[in-house]
């Protein structure tokens, strides 16, 4: 079954859709997937080029590297829904070990869904923690500099 992803780089955005068999379409280009070793694989492009991508995270919170550029993979609702993958709640958690780069948001700040409310940095990754759901900012439980690991609580948002 086809799992579809939004790849986001800045202000670029790309759909990527798995189609089995190591295939994966990316903005409608068939590429060539295969593990390269732990959280690593080589992606052949229709015209030959070899590109190996880490990944790092887990769903909903997946994070591609490649190049010395980090992209969010942000797995589609449809998608969530048929694999059963638990949306993020309403407590913002790091993917991996990281370091507080930058709060975006304060206590008491209205904010949109899917809006940044932590950067992190991890493994030289920059890595954007988005609010799950519209809401209230209850509580920052993170600060510039500090450590973080998968599980800690950096942010509260009632809806």
């Amino acid at each position: 079954m086809a799992q579809r992803y939004r790849l986001q780089h800045g202000d670029t955005t790309y759909a990527v859709e798995t189609q089995g068999d190591g295939v994966v379409l990316v903005d409608g280009v068939a590429c060539t997937v295969a593990p390269f070793g732990p959280s690593r694989y080589t992606v052949t492009a229709a015209d030959g080029r070899v590109t190996v991508v880490s990944v790092a995270g887990s769903t909903p919170a997946l994070w591609a590297s490649t190049g010395g550029r980090a992209y969010e993979l942000d797995v589609d609702a449809s998608a969530r829904a048929r694999t059963g993958a638990r949306a993020a709640g309403s407590d913002m958690t790091p993917p991996m070990p990281a370091t507080v780069v930058k709060v975006v948001v304060a206590v008491g700040a209205a904010v949109e869904a899917g809006a940044p409310v932590v950067i992190l940095e991890a493994m030289k990754m920059e890595l954007t923690i988005r609010a799950a759901h519209a809401g209230v900012v209850r509580a920052v439980r993170c600060a510039v500099g500090d450590l973080v690991k998968p599980g800690t609580v950096l942010v509260e948002i009632d809806q």
